[in-house]
């Protein structure tokens, strides 16, 4: 009987496949985290005012 797991060829590609993903997976989640921390860091970004909302037109 043929061996099981990462010994086989297919195995190998699986793993391969794997552990890119599981890197992608983490890079994102740093990605996420700095972002986050940048929004933490400077408040006066989220608190902007959209144009139109700020001119505020009456008739």
């Amino acid at each position: 009987m043929a061996r099981r797991g990462h010994s086989t060829s297919i195995g190998k590609f699986a793993k391969l496949h794997h552990d890119r993903r599981v890197s992608e997976i983490r890079v994102l989640g740093e990605l996420l985290r700095r972002e986050r921390r940048a929004v933490q860091h400077e408040p006066a970004a989220r608190d902007v005012t959209p144009i139109g909302a700020a001119v505020g037109h009456h008739d």
